[in-house]
């Protein structure tokens, strides 16, 4: 018999005491609990969970790592790394070989926050094979919208990476609560790290503001968001958002195409349409900042990127898909 797959939150990208966070693992863990989490992955620089994975009371813990170099960060998850830290990877070459060696190890590797302006990922993108991309890191952010774009042109080409988001926790500034956000939900057979690992890795997922936010998915039948369906005229993708806040705008794209522009009036949305072409179909929910939200973010930019101080604020991202694929 099948597993029942259901939606687990989770959070892919966190940080402790045992590298450059300052909660403990226990302190981590807690904040996690209180967020009603599934699932987590600590990913301290260049030091693995050695004990993961584990159970903390319902809370999955699984096995992680950033690896940490000058040339970019990557994730993998569900191994300890074969090498010992510190990594050699001085060159483009040292740094793909430590990727590879991840991947051949049976990591699942996901490449993070290729754009961001203070630790940007310098090898050429498309050389990597990647399983996943980080395309929301931390609080939603100017440059996430840089990883959205280079990840939308890929699916543009035929290629299939799964999206996630993590919020790289490591503190907290003032008022600011930015534990689990993003959250990344997996559609998932358990909550294993087997069957979580293979829900990123598929992009069985959807990612949002937080564990209690948005929900956003799509499904053609029984067929749900990283699989692929046979596309004929007429083939009609089911959309569905359910806590979108009034205002917020729904936009579903296929391939570049929007075949779907409307801000939202009411709370829960469930809907179907037609789906022109071949090729993919995702969805994404933005929205901009009001008065108080522009200056909390102010304040965050002085502390975490002053390199976007001034620069103007577009339409933000609330909640995405991964793509169903028609073929």
């Amino acid at each position: 018999m099948s597993k029942k797959r259901s939606w687990l939150k989770g959070d892919t990208h966190l940080h402790t005491t045992d590298s450059d966070g300052v909660l403990s693992t226990e302190e981590l863990i807690k904040g996690l609990k209180k967020k009603g989490l599934d699932w987590a992955i600590i990913t301290d620089h260049n030091y693995p969970a050695a004990d993961a994975p584990y159970f903390d009371e319902d809370l999955l813990i699984i096995q992680g790592e950033e690896v940490t170099a000058g040339l970019g960060h990557f994730n993998v998850w569900g191994i300890k790394m074969p090498l010992q830290a510190p990594y050699k990877a001085d060159t483009p070459e040292e740094f793909e070989k430590l990727f590879k060696t991840a991947k051949e190890a049976g990591g699942t590797v996901s490449v993070n926050h290729p754009f961001c302006k203070n630790c940007t990922w310098h090898p050429p993108l498309d050389g990597f094979d990647m399983d996943c991309i980080e395309v929301w890191n931390a609080p939603m952010h100017i440059d996430n919208l840089a990883n959205r774009t280079w990840w939308h042109k890929q699916l543009l080409k035929g290629r299939k990476i799964a999206a996630v988001g993590g919020s790289d926790y490591h503190r907290d500034f003032y008022v600011t609560d930015f534990l689990a956000m993003p959250t990344t939900f997996v559609y998932a057979k358990s909550n294993t790290q087997e069957d979580v690992l293979e829900a990123l890795r598929g992009g069985h997922s959807f990612i949002t503001q937080g564990p209690n936010k948005t929900r956003l998915t799509l499904s053609v039948g029984d067929s749900f968001m990283g699989q692929s369906v046979q596309w004929y005229q007429g083939i009609k993708v089911r959309v569905q958002a359910r806590g979108i806040k009034r205002g917020h705008r729904l936009k579903v794209f296929n391939n570049d195409t929007l075949i779907y522009d409307e801000k939202a009036k009411k709370r829960n949305l469930d809907f179907e349409l037609q789906v022109p072409q071949k090729g993919f179909v995702r969805a994404e929910i933005t929205y901009e900042y009001n008065i108080f939200s522009r200056q909390i973010y102010k304040l965050v930019l002085l502390y975490a990127m002053p390199k976007d101080i001034g620069l103007k604020l577009p339409p933000f991202i609330y909640a995405m898909t991964n793509p169903i694929y028609f073929e």
